[in-house]
């Protein structure tokens, strides 16, 4: 992925609208994307995407191995399960998605290891 200059509009890994700006000497990266109810959660009152939701958006910025080991503390976290992101990963809106691809991908590799939530 190539790092865009400042105030420059981009689409990014997952093919999201994205944003980089400077607000206040700070940089801010936006992602503009339609996200379904299902992906949103409250923390201490402030609107977010699930962990779920944030790993299939993160993935294809990682390599294989910090995947699984992000998907792994997740799933040891107990913030989401193995059958949770399997039907995720299959929803319409996330069949062609790659970072979608790649966590369907590590989920069905011989192998993986998943949490009692499963």
């Amino acid at each position: 992925m190539r790092n865009p200059s400042d105030d420059e509009i981009y689409f990014d890994s997952n093919g999201s609208l994205t944003e980089r700006r400077r607000f206040g000497g700070q940089e801010v990266i936006v992602h503009y994307d339609d996200i379904p109810p299902t992906d949103i959660t409250t923390v201490d009152g402030i609107p977010c995407t699930t962990a779920l939701r944030t790993v299939i958006d993160i993935a294809p910025d990682l390599d294989r191995a910090q995947l699984r080991r992000v998907v792994q503390d997740c799933l040891d976290r107990q913030l989401f399960s193995v059958e949770e992101a399997r039907a995720r990963v299959v929803e319409p809106d996330m069949v062609g998605r790659p970072g979608a691809l790649l966590l369907r991908s590590l989920l069905a590799a011989p192998g993986h290891r998943g949490t009692a939530r499963e």
